[in-house]
């Protein structure tokens, strides 16, 4: 019997040893969310507060100033939505500023060259799209929290098909006016070309954009990274 009850208790101690750590020694990895009251942070603030691994540190208007209540929560990584932000490069260097070590991840729901350079030249580690799974999301932060970056796969494409410009400077130029609603007159008086010269342009810009007018020729230009 002192034999049989040995045997168990050294089984016994074998599968324990067996089984996997828990991860209840992990960091938790601190979140903040920027961006306009309604579904979106709602949503993400509950899957966050739901999540072994994760805390909700605070969330936050869009803005150029953030609530002392997110920069005093400490987090290691601010979640913004990139589609109510107007200056993300403002915000982004508020942030490193006063939290030199967090991570800002920026949820967008265009995946473009533009989107890619724009969130890239606000200083962000992370860009993913808001269509995505919750736990690709948890991953994704997690990947982040520990200093890598997260680039949302199809906008990388999206920059790499954009990669070569077809534009030659001076139809840059004129498509770049267009974008402001100039005229052709205008953006003729302003560039110091002729009428017909600016028509010209705007119609080999209509061409290699294979746009069917001006606006939709600016739209596919300012996606693809080209102005």
């Amino acid at each position: 019997m002192e034999e049989l009850t040995s045997r168990k208790q050294l089984s016994s101690g074998a599968d324990r040893s067996s089984e996997p750590e828990s991860d209840s020694c992990s960091p938790t990895i601190r979140v903040v969310v920027v961006g306009p009251p309604g579904l979106l942070r709602t949503a993400l603030a509950a899957v966050l507060a739901a999540t072994p691994g994760f805390e909700l540190a605070g969330e936050s208007d869009p803005g150029r100033h953030l609530a002392d209540g997110v920069i005093t929560g400490r987090p290691h990584v601010v979640l913004v939505d990139l589609d109510a932000i107007d200056d993300p490069a403002a915000l982004t260097a508020q942030l490193h500023a006063r939290l030199p070590e967090c991570a800002v991840v920026v949820l967008t729901s265009r995946r473009t060259a533009r989107v890619l350079r724009r969130a890239l030249g606000a200083r962000v580690r992370g860009i993913i799209a808001k269509d995505v799974p919750p736990q690709e999301l948890l991953d994704q932060l997690r990947l982040v929290a520990e200093g890598q970056r997260a680039i949302d796969p199809v906008i990388a494409l999206a920059a790499l098909d954009a990669a070569v410009n077809p534009l030659n400077e001076r139809e840059r130029e004129v498509t770049a006016a267009a974008a402001r609603g100039l005229s052709t007159k205008e953006i003729a008086g302003q560039l110091h070309l002729a009428p017909g010269t600016v028509r010209n342009h705007l119609s080999v810009v209509l061409r290699k954009t294979g746009a069917r007018n001006r606006w939709e020729a600016v739209q596919r230009a300012q996606d693809a990274g080209w102005i």
